[in-house]
């Protein structure tokens, strides 16, 4: 691979690494592997009656609530300590509402 103008001798690695037939494959499988816990996901959701999905999402804004409003604690904090979660279960997802909640109640703190 051809350095680009300016790029550094470590920039070069990385970005080999990065493109590398290893790194294409693992995201490959990874892009599988969430496609798959989707449809399972969405298959167990459509499987619930009207009730055990009003109970669900009950339960997960009490639970979402807890972690950002009452405890305003990082994420982690809320998957580890609040939801009793692992590191990757539904990461992705609820990063993206932390951040957007976190950053609407820095905004309503500070008089926006």
């Amino acid at each position: 691979m051809e350095k680009a103008q300016g790029q550094t001798d470590e920039q070069q690695t990385v970005e080999s690494w990065l493109n590398s037939p290893e790194i294409q494959e693992l995201r490959q499988s990874f892009a599988a592997f969430q496609k798959k816990q989707w449809a399972e996901d969405q298959a167990w959701w459509d499987s619930l009656s009207y009730e055990e999905r009003a109970q669900s999402f009950r339960q997960i804004m009490k639970l979402m609530h807890k972690a950002e409003v009452q405890d305003r604690g990082t994420y982690r904090w809320a998957l580890y300590d609040v939801f009793g979660l692992d590191y990757g279960d539904g990461l992705d997802h609820y990063m993206s509402l932390h951040n957007l909640i976190s950053f609407a109640l820095e905004a309503q703190g500070s008089g926006c």
